[in-house]
C-alpha cells in the first residue's frame, strides 16, 4: 500500500481572517502496528501556520500534501502533545521539507528511536524548543491565547520506566485551550479517564470549549462522561483509522455535540471567527452527523 496525496483536496483552502482547523485524515499499511493517529493544521486569522503533532511516518506524504496544497511554506509553530509514535512519527520527514520556527513540547523524555528521532531532527535543523506545563501560556498569533492544564509542573517517572508506561505517556500530554475571542478550542492529546477527573476537579467548567478534539481517538479509555459533562462541547472531531466506541460517540450526542470521526468522514475542516460563529466540513458524508 502506497500512501500518498488526498484524493478529496476541496477543504484544503486557506480561510483569511478567520481560525481555520484542518483535522486530517490519515492512513497507514495494513501491515503497520501503530494507528495512523493524530495531525492537525491550524491557520490563524493573519495567516500563521500551526501543526498540531503529525501522526505515524507512514502517514508522512499526506500531512505534507495537506499543507503543501494550502500553500504553507513553512511552520510557525510545531506542537508535539506527546511523544508516541503516532503523534510525532512523521516529524524527521517534516521538517525536512518545511522550515519550523518553533517547538513547543513537554519535558517529558521517552526513550525510543522515535523520539530520539524527533529531538535529533530539532538539533539538526537549530529549531528553537520552549517547553509547557501546567499554567503557561503562549500566543497563536496576534488575536488567539493557548492556555496549558497540563502536564504538571512535576513529572515523576514510574518505576521501570519505559516498560508498560502507555497509560502513563498519554496522561502527560498537553492539554491546551486556545481563546479567540469568544471562541474556544479544546486539544488534549491522549488524555486517559484519571487525568481527565483530575482536570475537572480542579479545573471544572473552567475547561470549557465549544470545539474539542476527543481525546485518545475518541476511545473509552478516555471521554468519560463525567468530561464530556464538564466539557459542553458543540463540536467534537476524533482523528482515528477505525471506529473506537459507539458508546463515547452515543454519550457525546446525548449531550449535545455533533461529532465527526476521520475514519468515516473523512478530512474534517472547522472554521471559525471570534463570535462563536463555527462552520464544519467534511469531505465525505456519513451517518455520524
Amino acid at each position: 500500500m502506497t500512501i500518498g496525496v488526498f484524493a478529496d483536496t476541496s477543504l484544503l483552502t486557506a480561510e483569511p481572517g478567520k481560525l481555520a482547523l484542518y483535522f486530517l485524515d490519515l492512513e497507514v499499511s495494513p501491515t503497520a502496528e501503530d494507528k495512523s493517529g493524530d495531525a492537525t493544521i491550524l491557520i490563524s486569522p493573519e495567516g500563521k501556520v500551526m501543526l498540531l503533532d503529525c501522526g505515524h511516518p507512514e502517514s508522512a506524504p499526506q500531512v505534507i500534501d495537506a499543507l503543501t496544497k494550502l500553500g504553507v511554506k513553512r511552520i510557525n509553530y510545531f506542537v508535539a502533545s506527546h511523544p508516541h509514535i503516532d503523534h510525532i512519527g512523521s516529524f524527521p520527514v517534516v521538517a525536512a521539507k518545511f522550515p519550523i520556527d518553533r517547538v513547543y513540547r513537554t519535558k517529558l523524555e521517552y526513550p525510543t528511536d522515535i523520539y530520539k528521532a524527533f529531538v535529533q531532527t530539532i538539533d539538526q535543523y537549530h529549531i528553537p524548543v520552549t517547553y509547557l506545563e501546567e499554567g503557561d501560556s503562549f500566543s497563536f498569533g496576534s488575536s488567539i491565547t493557548i492556555k496549558i492544564f497540563n502536564p504538571s509542573q512535576t513529572i515523576t517517572y514510574p518505576k521501570n520506566y519505559p516498560d508498560n508506561s502507555t497509560q502513563f505517556v498519554n496522561n502527560a500530554s498537553l492539554a491546551m485551550r486556545f481563546s479567540y475571542g469568544l471562541s474556544s478550542v479544546w486539544f488534549s492529546g491522549d488524555l486517559y479517564i484519571a487525568q481527565e477527573r483530575t482536570l475537572v476537579n480542579k479545573y471544572g467548567t473552567t475547561l470549557q470549549s465549544d470545539v474539542i478534539k476527543a481525546n485518545h481517538h475518541g476511545a473509552d479509555t478516555s471521554n468519560s462522561l463525567r468530561w464530556i459533562k464538564n466539557m459542553r462541547a458543540k463540536i467534537v472531531v476524533a482523528m482515528q483509522d477505525q471506529f473506537d466506541s459507539i458508546n463515547v460517540y452515543n454519550t457525546y450526542k446525548k449531550y449535545g455535540a455533533e461529532y465527526h470521526l476521520t475514519l468515516n468522514d473523512g478530512l474534517v475542516k472547522v472554521v471559525m471567527d471570534d463570535k462563536q460563529h463555527y462552520q464544519v466540513f467534511d469531505t465525505k458524508d456519513s451517518w455520524m452527523n
